[in-house]
């Protein structure tokens, strides 16, 4: 399932019409059909609007899709909720995993940056190799 796809889903289950959600989000009419057709990407300022305007809706769920679609707010105010702190775990899962296979790209791009250091090598050679041919041909 796609971003927008669990956005309409929090929608719906909230009763707030695509209409109502452009206006507070400060988003164009259409943005949500546009979005839903795929012709567009939500974007980090839409998320933070989500976020600013819809607080019990958990962006982690909305972006990756695990854990819960809402928030509960703590029962007291130092007393943090559950969910919170299970919306916490997944971020840092998430974040850990996202780190991992940047590392794994970064490793991927040494060897090939290597890989071509080693073929610019071997054509620089032979680059001086046909010049010194070519000089003794013309003696």
């Amino acid at each position: 399932m796609r971003l927008i796809d669990r956005l309409q889903a929090y929608l719906s289950y909230s009763n707030i019409t695509a209409y109502s959600f452009e206006h507070v989000c400060g988003v164009s009419n259409g943005y949500l059909g546009k979005q839903l057709k795929g012709k567009g990407a939500v974007g980090s300022d839409i998320l933070e609007r989500i976020k600013e305007n819809y607080t019990e809706l958990s962006l982690i769920w909305l972006v990756t899709g695990r854990g819960s679609m809402l928030l509960s707010p703590p029962k007291q105010k130092n007393e943090t909720s559950v969910e919170l702190q299970e919306e916490q775990q997944i971020y840092f899962t998430s974040k850990d995993e996202v780190i991992n296979l940047l590392y794994k790209q970064l490793a991927k791009l040494e060897t090939t940056i290597a890989d071509k250091d080693k073929i610019i090598a071997l054509l620089e050679n032979q680059v001086r190799q046909l010049g010194a041919s070519a000089y003794k041909r013309t003696r």
